[in-house]
């Protein structure tokens, strides 16, 4: 009995403690996460307008710095900026869905075209492969049991234009805002803290912002880049809706790797179906080569390497705001996950912690 007693008394291995430890925090960790994001998916339209707000003050910034030395005043410079960007942004969209609206049926044409040739040659039915024009609302053309238009049809599209007009409204708004109050905001920030910690709050918080801002400018740039070379050689090849193909080609291109993708795809789509296998050949070719020279010159170049996330990591962060917040996570994942890589980066090089592993 007293053997039994004493190994009911041995302490646990101390692997087997640190384990439990461990164990512990991630499981508090993942209890907040979880909670966080139940948060974040009921506030969805705030935290979007909220986010875009600060990638548009990101963009704007260094030309508002720039002429408030000049002694321009800031809420002048600012709300210039602003509607600049409005202007800019709702023209482009404006533009573009007007031009994509009148040529819709080209477009679907195309896509019918290319499924058609695919089906018959692999032997399986694929979508867009029929021609039917009734949209499978069946041979009388009644596609319903009525023709009427209930309330509850109108509501949807009424709610979505809704949301869609007051997170436009917030996130003007709160650009404005970050322009004109951003610094002052973040010294009523940092007040909170004090000594090291406020030091190392500061110098993350600028890493983050200087990265987000340089994000965003650079893929600018590189989305130009793209949307010109392509569209150029689409003219070129003559290939139909070159200038349409070009301007989805700069907006797909603010989301990281799968938007650039899509929009190729389109352009090789609409290539075969206007000049057969050849010509889309050519326009795959075309836009591989455009988008290689975007990634590894013209990105580099216009960022100058801030941009600490690897492909794998943007590939993730696109995913999983996509999944998540849709469109608008896709577009703001990956600059937020660069911002908070480049803080934590910037934190753990302030302290002179060693890196995890190598030299």
């Amino acid at each position: 009995m007293a053997i039994e007693e004493d190994a009911h008394k041995a302490p646990a291995p101390a692997w087997l403690t640190r384990s439990a430890a461990i164990g512990g925090r991630l499981l508090v960790l993942a209890v907040l996460v979880w909670l966080l994001a139940g948060l974040a998916a009921k506030v969805t339209l705030l935290l979007v307008a909220v986010l875009v707000g600060l990638l548009l003050a990101g963009v704007a910034s260094p030309l508002v710095q720039w002429a408030d030395r000049r002694g321009v005043p800031r809420w002048v410079s600012a709300g210039a900026m602003v509607l600049l960007l409005l202007v800019a942004l709702g023209g482009a969209a404006l533009g573009l869905a007007a031009r994509i609206a009148d040529q819709l049926p080209q477009l679907r044409d195309s896509f019918r075209s290319m499924s058609a040739d695919l089906s018959s040659g692999l032997g399986i039915e694929l979508p867009w492969a029929s021609s039917s024009g009734n949209g499978g609302s069946g041979g009388d053309g009644s596609g319903g049991s009525s023709g009427g238009t209930s309330a509850g049809d109108l509501l949807g599209p009424a709610q979505t234009a809704a949301e869609l007009a007051i997170a436009g409204f917030l996130t003007i708004a709160l650009a404005f805002l970050f322009l004109t109050s951003g610094p002052g905001m973040w010294q009523w920030f940092l007040g909170k803290f004090g000594g090291r910690v406020r030091e190392d709050v500061d110098a993350a918080g600028r890493a983050g912002w200087a990265t987000l801002g340089a994000y965003v400018r650079g893929l600018t740039v590189v989305a130009l880049f793209d949307a010109v070379a392509i569209g150029g050689g689409l003219l070129l090849l003559g290939v139909p809706l070159a200038l349409t193909l070009a301007a989805l080609q700069f907006l797909a291109s603010y989301i990281p790797t799968i938007g650039a993708f899509v929009a190729g795809a389109v352009a090789v789509v609409v290539a075969y179906g206007s000049g057969g296998l050849g010509s889309a050949v050519l326009v795959a070719v075309l836009v591989v080569v455009v988008q290689q020279i975007g990634n590894d010159v013209v990105e580099p170049w216009v960022m100058k390497n801030r941009l600490p996330l690897n492909a794998v990591t943007v590939l993730v962060a696109v995913t999983a705001g996509g999944l998540l917040w849709g469109i608008a996570g896709a577009l703001l994942f990956v600059p937020l996950t660069a911002a908070a890589t480049a803080m934590a980066r910037e934190t753990w090089v302030r302290h002179g912690s060693p890196p995890l592993a190598g030299a």
